[in-house]
């Protein structure tokens, strides 16, 4: 028996043997091709920041030779030419910073002169660059600028070039942009210099910190130099170097290479993350579970387990199948009942739909007649005081006001079926003027009931509108209307109406004091019987009644908020041109009769 698991286990222990050469050996080709990419990249990098140092190292010297710019040295004090000479040539190079020092490091001129944290006047003596190009070398330094505070790569050159040298020209080239170029890239990519300290990184998280425990000597130094300004300069891990092949940062292990710059004792570090030298890895583990799985599975086939399970197993499958075919019957019995219900209840929903259409039609009708039957009853009140007083002329002229309110009915009835048939209207020039003094005429009873002020602001010249006439007025009547309730209740109501030509259209802007629309309702105010008002002020068909006029006539109708609050009705209207009269559809006299 034992003998018999001993073959049975021998294929798959000498598997998995064969797995774990193959992964020694794909481990190995997988770092050495890690290897030769980062070995390029490095070279790429090295060369992008040599690049940068060669674009901007003769500029330095090119300022200590040119007077324009050494003028101040001269003179011992700040001069305004040396300094926008040196703006000029900032602006003209890309250079981050141009700024000439006298022998004891005192800045007298510089390209950002003119701004707040100008470094005319500050004293940068303690600094390696100008130390070094002071004493007749060119200098070089990478640091967080003393003033601004922002780092760069500072190049300087003693002026004048030869002989005693009486100041120093430097430049400050912003690194930046390096920078961002290598985090775009997506590569894990840093560069340090000769103290361990990193100042260029792929991550900005990483920058100032450091590959290991900085000696409190080389601590001193940097504090000395304000070369990092005041950074903390903590290493990136705690865990110290395992090998130079290694690095382990925040927990997480790189494939490490490096690359001396050959500038400043800088070196360029290249990451790869060790999992991606090790995708070879996890295929070959895979393959060869799997194959012992397969096995495996051939041997239980074999003896017979998984056939009497599976057969178990498909007697049950078989019950389950048969009690599901009978609830499928029943459900689709269920279903077909639902279905006949569902045609019923559409055709109640029909019947519903056309009661609500006549109830709808009634109610636009009392809502449209309410306002001139209002008007109606104040002028005929105050045709009687009138008369009691003899005064039959005012009386007469309430007459007339009053027969002309009964055509106006009349038409509005027209108009409300219309309503259900747009586009049978009069269509006629009309001066949109004198509609809004038609409108404020039947809204100035409200407006005396609620003690709202009525501002009209219209142009002198007239704006002229092809349209019908009664339908604009019952717009205006409607908007005029609810701002008069709506400012009802402030203590001071104020309604406002502004009428002008604008765009090629005539626009109509109404604007009050009330409460104003909120925003979460605008999208539903023109919607049949919505209203904000109470159930007892409105039924919710004026402004429906109204968006739907503007639109049959071309226009538009939109709310929004006034400033600083109440509401806003803008009416627009295409404004009257000479062509479009040709184009008119005017309805006869004798067919609006026949109506």
């Amino acid at each position: 028996m034992s003998k018999r698991w001993f073959y049975l286990t021998l294929p798959p222990i000498l598997l998995l043997g064969a797995a774990f050469v193959l992964v020694q050996l794909f481990l190995e080709l997988d770092r050495d091709s890690v290897d030769r990419k980062a070995a390029e990249r490095l070279t790429l990098y090295r060369q992008t920041i040599l690049g940068e140092y060669q674009k901007y190292r003769y500029l330095p010297y090119m300022i200590a030779r040119d007077p324009r710019a050494t003028s101040a040295l001269g003179l011992g004090q700040p001069v305004e030419s040396a300094n926008r000479f040196l703006q000029e040539m900032a602006e003209t190079s890309g250079a981050d910073l141009l700024y000439v020092m006298n022998s004891e490091g005192t800045t007298l001129a510089a390209s950002n002169w003119q701004d707040p944290l100008s470094l005319v006047g500050r004293n940068y003596g303690f600094r390696p660059y100008f130390k070094s190009a002071i004493q007749g070398e060119e200098g070089r330094f990478f640091a967080i600028g003393a003033t601004l505070g922002e780092p760069g790569l500072f190049l300087a050159r003693p002026t004048p070039v030869s002989g005693e040298p009486l100041g120093v020209a430097v430049v400050k080239v912003d690194m930046g942009p390096l920078e961002e170029a290598w985090a775009e890239g997506g590569e894990t990519v840093f560069a340090s210099d000769a103290n361990g300290v990193i100042f260029l990184s792929s991550h900005p998280e990483w920058r100032y910190r450091t590959l290991s425990e900085l000696p409190p000597d080389i601590r001193e130094t940097i504090s000395s130099t304000r070369q990092y300004g005041g950074q903390a300069l903590q290493p990136v891990s705690n865990q110290p170097v395992q090998s130079k092949d290694q690095l382990t940062i925040e927990g997480r292990a790189f494939r490490h290479n490096a690359a001396d710059v050959g500038l400043l004792g800088w070196t360029l570090h290249f990451l790869v993350p060790v999992e991606e030298t090790r995708k070879s890895v996890l295929p070959i583990w895979t393959g060869a579970i799997a194959i012992c799985l397969v096995y495996a599975v051939i041997v239980l086939v074999l003896r017979g387990r998984r056939l009497r399970k599976a057969s178990v197993k498909l007697r049950q499958e078989s019950a389950d199948l048969k009690e599901l075919n009978t609830r499928l019957v029943e459900e689709i019995q269920e279903r077909r009942r639902i279905e006949r219900e569902l045609l019923e209840a559409q055709r109640g929903l029909a019947r519903s739909s056309r009661l609500a259409a006549v109830g709808e039609m009634s109610a636009a009708v009392v809502h449209e007649l309410s306002q001139p039957l209002a008007a109606l009853r104040m002028f005929v009140a105050g045709t009687r005081k009138f008369l009691e007083k003899g005064d039959t002329g005012t009386a007469t002229e309430n007459l007339n006001e009053i027969d002309s309110l009964q055509m106006r009915m009349a038409s509005l009835t027209q108009e409300l079926k219309r309503f259900a048939r747009p586009g049978e209207s009069r269509i006629e020039k009309v001066d949109m003027r004198e509609s809004v003094r038609a409108a404020e005429k039947l809204v100035r009873p409200r407006l005396e009931e609620t003690g709202v002020h009525l501002t009209l602001e219209l142009p002198d010249r007239s704006l002229d509108v092809e349209t019908a006439p009664l339908r604009i007025e019952q717009i205006l009547v409607n908007l005029l209307r609810n701002g008069a309730d709506a400012t009802a209740g402030e203590e001071k109501g104020e309604v406002l109406l502004q009428a002008l030509e604008q765009d090629g259209e005539v626009l109509i802007r109404i604007t009050d004091n009330g409460p104003g629309v909120p925003e979460d309702l605008r999208e539903r105010i023109f919607d049949p019987f919505f209203s904000t008002k109470g159930s007892s002020e409105g039924m919710g068909l004026g402004l429906a009644i109204s968006m739907r006029i503007a639109e049959d006539l071309g226009g538009n109708l939109s709310v929004g908020a006034n400033t600083p609050k109440g509401a806003l009705f803008e009416l627009r209207l295409p404004a009257f041109s000479a062509e479009t009269i040709l184009h008119a559809d005017v309805s006869s006299p004798d067919h609006e009769a026949a109506e």
